[in-house]
């Protein structure tokens, strides 16, 4: 049960991710279902009753005081070929028996009365097939005439009521229910699909699917900074300002790797990110203008021979990874090492790759840092697996962390 709860949860989650194109899947449902109530023009109903007469009594059933009437044949009669045809031949235009088949409904009322409900693109033409239907009827178990011949004396069946009304075919009401159907199936499509698109997709979105990869705890969750040149990368360090939720983050970031220290030796930080995730390289740059907002002088280090500035009290290298063959020999040693990677954008297989390259070039990974976290994202990749399947209530981090731009 557990399981398929999990499964649940995890396709909402994927449907919520991809509303938008659930949300436009279901537009173009909606406007096919207006298109085709347009083409389709709404119907209109009237009915017509016609009484049977009582069945004949037999020497029998008057002396047992039975008799009933088989109510089930005479709907079958006037739902027959011969009827339906005689009647659309005494229409104008005329109608085949197919068509006629497809407007008209027959059904028992009580054992005595039988409801002819006929269909119409407009009220006169409902009204005059259920009419036509009836008196055909008539003349079919009333007389021995061929029919659709003349209509003869009629006995024993009659109309016991004309159609003189038609009901529906409201084209707004029309409208707005093949509307409806046609957004709900759009949801629907597009919900499926969003969950066959999804369904093979390997990365790691969750905070405690990213820890449980490599088993490091997330330190942080922020939102990335949009930087595309030079212009804004300068801006970013000169001018960054944190929501009071980012700053948080990026303060206790920098606490738990014991590199808000003033006055003490100089540190240096290894920020490690997957080439092709854009949104992981602005983590450096925030955490040394968050460093600097505190009174910590921090630079950044993008070149490995690129040399550090000499009266840096923090100093952050970027260095971004290959995903299949991540290669860490050649960039400079620091203190500490994190990584910095998106929702959705990398693997459990690659980031266990970059873990294995960092313990080959004699690291220790500290810690990872999620940028721009799954919004539908409540854990915080900090609870050991063993703690997380005994527990059934765990912490959650509640993050709404809003992108700042210039």
């Amino acid at each position: 049960m557990s399981g398929q709860q999990l499964d649940v949860k995890k396709s909402w989650r994927a449907i919520r991710r991809h509303r938008l194109i659930v949300a436009a899947v279901a537009a173009v449902g909606l406007l096919g279902g207006l298109a085709y109530g347009f083409v389709v023009p709404a119907m209109h109903t009237a009915t017509s009753l016609v009484v049977l007469p009582p069945p004949p009594a037999t020497d029998t059933q008057t002396s047992t005081g039975a008799g009933t009437q088989s109510i089930d044949t005479q709907v079958f009669i006037a739902d027959s070929e011969p009827v339906l045809k005689s009647a659309g031949q005494n229409l104008t235009p005329a109608l085949s028996t197919e068509q006629v088949r497809a407007l008209v409904k027959v059904t028992a009322v009580t054992d005595e009365v039988i409801k002819i409900d006929a269909k119409g693109t407009t009220p006169q033409q409902a009204m005059r097939l259920a009419n036509a239907v009836a008196e055909v009827y008539l003349v079919f178990v009333t007389t021995d005439q061929k029919l659709p011949g003349d209509l003869g004396k009629k006995t024993g069946a009659r109309v016991l009521e004309q159609a003189t009304t038609a009901r529906g075919g409201n084209i707004m009401v029309h409208l707005g229910i093949l509307g409806l159907l046609g957004a709900l199936i759009g949801a629907a499509a597009g919900s499926i699909g969003v969950l066959a698109k999804v369904r093979g997709d390997r990365r790691l979105r969750l905070r405690d699917e990213i820890s449980d990869s490599v088993g490091l705890p997330v330190l942080a969750s922020v939102s990335s900074y949009q930087a595309n040149d030079v212009s804004d990368w300068t801006y970013l360090l000169e001018h960054y300002s944190p929501t009071a939720v980012e700053a948080w983050s990026l303060r206790k970031t920098l606490h738990h790797l014991g590199l808000d220290v003033r006055g003490g030796d100089p540190v240096s930080l290894t920020v490690l990110s997957f080439a092709g995730d854009d949104k992981a390289r602005s983590l450096g740059p925030q955490l040394a203008a968050l460093a600097n907002s505190i009174g910590l002088t921090a630079s950044i280090v993008v070149d490995a021979h690129q040399e550090p500035a000499g009266d840096s009290a923090l100093t952050i290298h970027l260095v971004v990874v290959d995903r299949d063959a991540p290669d860490l020999d050649g960039s400079e040693r620091t203190t500490n090492t994190i990584i910095a990677l998106s929702s959705g954008v990398v693997t459990a297989e690659e980031l266990a790759r970059l873990a294995v390259a960092a313990a080959a070039n004699d690291r220790t990974i500290d810690g990872l840092v999620v940028t721009d976290p799954d919004p539908t994202d409540r854990t915080i990749g900090r609870v050991s697996q063993s703690t997380r399947r005994s527990s059934s209530r765990l912490p959650t981090l509640l993050s709404g962390t809003a992108r700042r731009t210039k």
